[in-house]
Parts: structure tokens; sequence; C-alpha cells
């Protein structure tokens, strides 16, 4: 499925992601354990930042999202629409995007609510957001983000090695002569290859997930580009969800994609899930902000199955840098 939206304005990106880090390649010395070294040199992930106790992903996404709209000097009762993306879910009812809108102060007019939704979270919710403003007019904010608290263990699942948690917020607004093409797949049948049941662990086909990243996600990139007419050369970086070294490494090398255009933050995050894509952005906004304007190839693959694209120009100077931070709120119901 392709689409299309016209007078969509990324006005802005704020990344975080916990200070706890945890470092694997120390995790490997002092367990001295050769298959964490060699699953770290294949991955590529050398740390992650997880969550500190009590700490959620909303705190990550209320963080990210009130520092950059006291960057942007936004008026936050003209925020019409609130997506909040998460597999991480405060409560199971209501939205965290409702505890968030709270948090934020933002006005009652204004739609808000949550998608559950994972690695192909951010081009789905630019979608989603895009589509929203075309009718309710005012400014729109996508926040993505996944985390919980776990005890770091000395003898870890290996695919537990590749996740980090990190959110962002993204602030978007209507302005004309700004392009926006998306395409869109799911595959619903091939759900069990990657999947988390209620209060359990994740289950993951590693190799299935890196077919379908070499496959599907690969050609949908090429798809996108020939459907509109895209030349390689009009793309200045091209962002990938940040599984792991050697998906992103496959996918650049079917899509013959130089290695310079294509951003990177796995190495020192991980995957981050939904928020793997701004996270990246935020943490290469020094690179990024040598031009004043980049067109960037965005593309998410992973839970559904799904996998996705979008091409959209960004400015640059309202590209932040990636935070720290061990912000909690605090104030949700005692559980």
């Amino acid at each position: 499925m392709f689409g299309e939206y016209h007078n969509i304005r990324i006005a802005g990106i704020q990344a975080a992601v916990p200070k706890r880090m945890v470092d694997n390649r120390e995790l490997a010395e002092r367990t001295e354990s050769k298959r964490i070294r060699k699953f770290v040199e294949y991955t590529g992930v050398l740390q992650r930042h997880i969550c500190e106790k009590d700490q959620s992903a909303s705190d990550l996404s209320t963080y990210a999202a009130d520092k950059l709209l006291n960057n942007l000097k936004w008026d936050r009762n003209e925020i019409r629409v609130l997506v909040n993306i998460t597999q991480s879910a405060d409560l199971r009812t209501p939205s965290t995007a409702m505890i968030i809108q709270k948090r934020l102060g933002i006005g009652i007019d204004c739609l808000a609510f949550d998608v559950n939704l994972g690695c192909s979270a951010y081009p789905s919710g630019l979608q989603i957001v895009a589509a929203l403003l075309q009718n309710t007019g005012g400014k729109g904010l996508l926040l993505v983000g996944d985390g919980d608290y776990r005890e770091i263990s000395e003898k870890p699942a290996m695919d537990s090695l590749l996740f980090g948690d990190g959110a962002a917020a993204t602030a978007i607004g209507l302005a004309e002569g700004n392009d926006f093409y998306y395409t869109q797949n799911t595959d619903g049948s091939r759900f069990e290859l990657l999947y988390c049941p209620w209060n359990g662990q994740v289950h993951m086909d590693g190799n299935a997930i890196l077919l379908m990243g070499l496959n599907e996600a690969a050609q949908s990139i090429s798809n996108l580009k020939e459907h509109y007419s895209i030349n390689d050369n009009e793309i200045d970086y091209y962002v990938l969800h940040q599984a792991q070294k050697i998906i992103i490494d496959g996918i650049l090398e079917q899509c013959n994609i130089d290695l310079k255009k294509s951003l990177k933050s796995y190495d020192r995050y991980g995957n981050t899930s939904s928020a793997t894509i701004p996270v990246t952005l935020s943490e290469n906004a020094e690179l990024l902000r040598r031009q004043e304007r980049v067109k960037v190839y965005l593309c998410g693959f992973g839970v559904g199955l799904t996998w996705n694209g979008a091409i959209i120009d960004v400015d640059t100077n309202n590209i932040y840098p990636l935070i720290e931070t061990d912000q909690k709120y605090l104030d949700l119901p005692d559980l």
C-alpha cells in the first residue's frame, strides 16, 4: 500500500533514554562467556540503556515531549492530536496518552489515544498524525517509546542483550510545500514469529525476522522510491529500525545503499523498539545539522509482522540531541 500527504512538516524531534546503562562487553567479560562475547560482536549492540526501578516508558516520553515543546515554544492548547505508540502502557485503561496529556498540560480540545505497535511504529505514527491533522488543523504530537524496569541477570537470555529502553517526541504541523510519502504492509498470518503473551516473555524467531528484513523490508525500500520516482541521490540519509547490525547491513547491501548514508544508534542504545528511528535521528543531530534540511528515508519492520517506510524532508535545526534522564513522575494510582 502506498500513500502520500502534502503540507505536513516535522517541526521538531527529541529523544530520551534512561541514565542506567548496561555494557554488554563488560557483561561478557564478567561472566567469562565466549557465547555472549560472540553475540555482541555479531549483533553490534555494545551498550543499552534500561529503566530504573519505578521508571516507565511514559516517563521518558513525557520528559522528551516537555523538553521539545519548551524548545519550540509551542502553545500547548494548540495541540489537537496526541498519539502515543507503545507496547509498555502504564495501565490497562485509560490510554497512557491521556496520562501524558495531563502531565504536559495540554488542553481538552485534543484527541489523545494509544496505539499498540512495535518496531514499525514511527513511520506508521507519522502517517496517523498526518491523516488526522488534515481534518483537525492545529498541531500534532507523536510519542513513541517502550521500556520496563528489569533486573540485570548474570546469565541473561541472549535475545535480552539486544533490547534497550527509550522514547521520543515528534512535533508535527501543517506547512505548505512539504510532501510525505509512505508505504505500509502487514502480515498477521506470521504474528507467532514475534510475540509476547500477557505477563510473559518475548518469543522471537530470530532467523525469520532476519529474512523478513532482508526480503520484504528491503524490497519495500526499492518499491517506495520507484513508485514515486525518487532517485537514491535525492535521499540524504536512510534511518532503518535498529534491530541489530547484521540485519541493517544486509538490507543496505540488498538495496545497494552506501553505508555513509545510513545512520545508526544500535551500538550505543540497542533495539529500543518503537523509538529506534527518532532515537537514531536525535543521536545523530550534530551530523544532520551540517545541512539545513535533509530528505530522509525511514524504514520500520518487525512485530506484526509489519514493514513500512516513509520519505520526508526535515529541517535539522529542530532535531535536538538525545538526552539521558532518571525522571519519574510517580503520579499513577497504587497498583
